[in-house]
């Protein structure tokens, strides 16, 4: 059953086991499992519920309809803009299908770091069977593979570095391009495809438009949910929810699932709460040829060229891999350098153009803190901190992404700076050393925000035990982005994924 909630026109008070909060990577996975346990269980997500033909793959209309805040959440210096889904199946609706395990190293870093010892390679091996089944993980097929990607794997081969075609969940994948605004032909295997439909089978009840606000213990071990149905689109408060359960699920992503765990009283239990951000900031790197490339049709980030990955155990992720985006066209416009006619000129060889995202993994370094206004709506506030090790790498990342651009035909580079000229030669990479980053100037994306209740052994190293339980003993769990340690991941639907369904199935067998 799907309530949307133009449908609920009075106050309610809903009665389950378990309320699952977000309907995304780890929502749906989680809902998946308890209602097919026969676990009574409702899911509410705040964005709305949309289906395929509704996709109609103009920016304008699918970035405010799919995204946060319209895909306009920017840190609190403006530097870097933090993408994330909102609606029915939450980023898996509208992320690039990429699906990259946790590489060892990663995990023996967290052991290092948290002493998480329980989550190994072995621990995880069954919930990767399962996930990978479900949303038919398998490599991008070579016929949607385009030119925007196709010619960084080329490149790479010239210059004799390693790339790979990636893994993906796309089935049925007809090249269109544009994932990132939802598909329009149902060619992604997201939550909203399998784990919710497959949940609703089960007798799971899903509440879309309802947003949660906090959570309330009552009678000792059971819980009063307070939400608000909010006015789709603008989201603005309209009728107040109540729901009463013995168990909650957050999976309400790296950003908001520390909100609702604040406004419940909790932060003073939980000191690591709403710290530890990772956000991975992107760089978007535009190149221009002679011929056409045409970035928006094909599968957008499809090919990896990984020759510069530098995963250890002593710092988990490091290096840095490029990869083609593409499948939209205002992106790329906003991060074009230049004014007036010197824009135009950019602009107008957008067929011309290929579009790259330079992935640079960081460390924890931001917190999240958070207002409310007036009718509830939570305002975070997103504080981080670029350390110079980070910048030392993201601009040896950019010469080697500039060389590999200029192997593949580039006959100008622009990177992802109002201030900074275009490079029209090997020559001029040198230039780069001088690259300024700071608001105003260096346009970031994160589309892989991590960490705020991470996982570990105690209240005083991270908010979750390693069941994903939060160290307060109360019966709430958390299953999204943030209870990584650190950068799971260069993308993390795959292991957000793996993480719930193991932390499910345990929950589940000590139930």
């Amino acid at each position: 059953m799907i309530v949307q909630g133009h449908e609920i026109t009075k106050a309610r008070t809903l009665r389950a086991h378990t309320l699952v909060v977000g309907s995304g990577s780890g929502g749906g996975v989680a809902a998946f499992h308890l209602a097919a346990a026969g676990v009574d269980t409702i899911v509410i997500e705040e964005g709305g519920y949309h289906v395929a033909g509704e996709f109609n793959q103009r920016e304008e209309d699918m970035f405010p309809m799919l995204y946060r805040s319209s895909g306009q959440q920017p840190t609190s210096d403006g530097m870097i803009n933090v993408l994330q889904g909102s609606c029915y199946g939450g980023g898996t609706v509208i992320n690039t299908s990429d699906c990259v395990p946790i590489p060892p190293e990663v995990l023996a870093h967290w052991q290092a770091m948290v002493g998480t010892s329980e989550v190994t390679e072995a621990s995880l091996t069954d919930s990767y069977a399962r996930v990978k089944q479900a949303i038919r993980v398998k490599q991008n097929p070579a016929h949607i593979i385009n030119r925007n990607n196709g010619m960084l794997a080329e490149a790479a081969s010239k210059l004799g570095w390693r790339s790979h075609v990636m893994d993906s969940n796309r089935e049925g994948c007809i090249g269109s391009g544009y994932c990132v605004t939802g598909c329009a032909y149902d060619g992604r295997r997201g939550t909203n495809l399998t784990y919710l439909p497959w949940a609703i089978e089960k007798g799971a009840r899903v509440y879309t438009d309802v947003r949660c606000d906090r959570i309330e213990r009552i009678n000792g071990s059971r819980y009063r949910v307070h939400c608000t149905v909010v006015e789709r689109g603008v989201r603005t408060a309209r009728l107040p929810l109540q729901i009463e359960c013995e168990r909650v699920i957050l999976s309400a992503s790296t950003i908001h699932t520390p909100a609702i765990l604040t406004r419940s009283g909790l932060k003073s239990d939980l000191p690591q709460l709403g710290k530890n951000l990772s956000l991975q900031p992107q760089l978007g790197v535009i190149a221009f040829y002679d011929h056409d490339i045409i970035h928006w049709r094909g599968a957008p980030q499809s090919v990896a060229v990984d020759e510069f990955d530098d995963n250890t155990a002593d710092k988990g992720l490091g290096g840095f891999r490029m990869e083609g985006f593409g499948g939209v066209l205002g992106l790329p416009t906003v991060l074009l350098p230049g004014f007036g006619r010197d824009h135009k000129r950019l602009t107008a060889q957008m067929r011309k153009t290929s579009v790259s995202a330079l992935l640079v993994p960081d460390r924890p370094s931001g917190e999240i803190s958070y207002q409310w206004n007036e009718d509830g709506r939570v305002v975070p506030k997103i504080d981080y901190v670029m350390s110079e090790e980070w910048k030392q790498r993201l601009k040896r990342g950019m010469h080697k992404m500039g060389e590999l651009l200029f192997a593949a035909g580039a006959k100008e580079i622009a990177f992802s700076n109002q201030a900074f000229p275009t490079i029209t030669s090997p020559d001029q990479l040198s230039k780069l050393d001088q690259f300024p980053i700071g608001p105003g100037l260096t346009n970031f994306v994160s589309a892989h925000n991590q960490g705020t209740c991470r996982m570990g052994t105690s209240k005083d190293n991270s908010v979750v035990d390693q069941n994903l339980r939060l160290h307060t003993g109360d019966n709430i769990y958390v299953m999204d982005g943030s209870v990584m340690p650190s950068t799971a991941s260069t993308h993390i639907m795959l292991p957000i994924m793996v993480m719930a369904d193991r932390a499910v199935h345990r929950l589940l067998e000590s139930s």
